[in-house]
């Protein structure tokens, strides 16, 4: 609404009292929420590099299990062994909440190999090489869990610190800028009116005079 299309009456101006009121609650209800979500947020950032870590470390032990795996094993039969390898894995899913933000999250609850070649055709480097290969892939759930975390809070963060912006820096001031224009329009109005009854008063007081001649 433009201030020319303001209504300048006390009732409008405590309607816009009590709008600002209930706006300024609704922008600290915002703020308070970005704030958690960065305080979420926050500590992620070193349990994140510490996990990519041990997920390189990971992957950098898959293949050097691997590489003797190929000492007394030709690699069409490694891969072939490994295709033929059925790991289960039971995964369990809840749902966090965060400020009212929900979080997906996979847990690896328990997982089983089925063994689907001859024991006696691989080498225990081989069996080496598959426990790598299950270890890495519950690393790479848990990865992918936290970088699933961390994409919903920084868009939370983002859409709440657009939202705590706008009714900042415009929401709020153009409900500022409403009161005071019907405040200086009350101020002026009060000002006529009190000129015009003192005007009123010197007419009425001039006439009993000249009538008391």
């Amino acid at each position: 609404m433009s201030t020319a299309q303001i209504n300048p009456t006390r009732m409008e101006l405590q309607r816009l009292r009590d709008k600002l009121a209930t706006t300024t609650r609704g922008h600290k209800l915002l703020k308070d929420k970005q704030d958690e979500l960065i305080h979420e947020f926050i500590p992620l950032l070193p349990e994140y590099r510490a996990l990519r870590e041990k997920v390189e470390s990971a992957l950098s032990a898959t293949l050097t299990r691997y590489q003797f795996a190929c000492v007394k094993m030709s690699k069409e039969a490694i891969n072939d062994h490994i295709n033929d390898s059925v790991t289960k894995h039971e995964l369990s899913a809840k749902f966090d909440r965060v400020m009212g933000v929900v979080i997906p999250n996979l847990e690896t609850k328990a997982s089983h190999t089925e063994v689907n070649y001859d024991l006696l055709s691989t080498t225990s480097a081989f069996d080496d090489l598959i426990t790598a290969i299950q270890d890495l892939f519950a690393l790479l759930i848990e990865l992918a869990n936290l970088e699933n975390t961390i994409k919903i809070l920084v868009a939370e963060i983002e859409k709440s610190k657009r939202r705590v912006n706008a009714i900042e820096n415009i929401v709020i001031k153009e409900i500022e800028e409403q009161i005071r224009v019907i405040r200086m329009k009350l101020t002026d109005l009060e000002r006529s009116n009190t000129i015009r009854m003192m005007k009123s008063k010197e007419i009425i007081m001039e006439k009993k005079f000249n009538e008391g001649k």
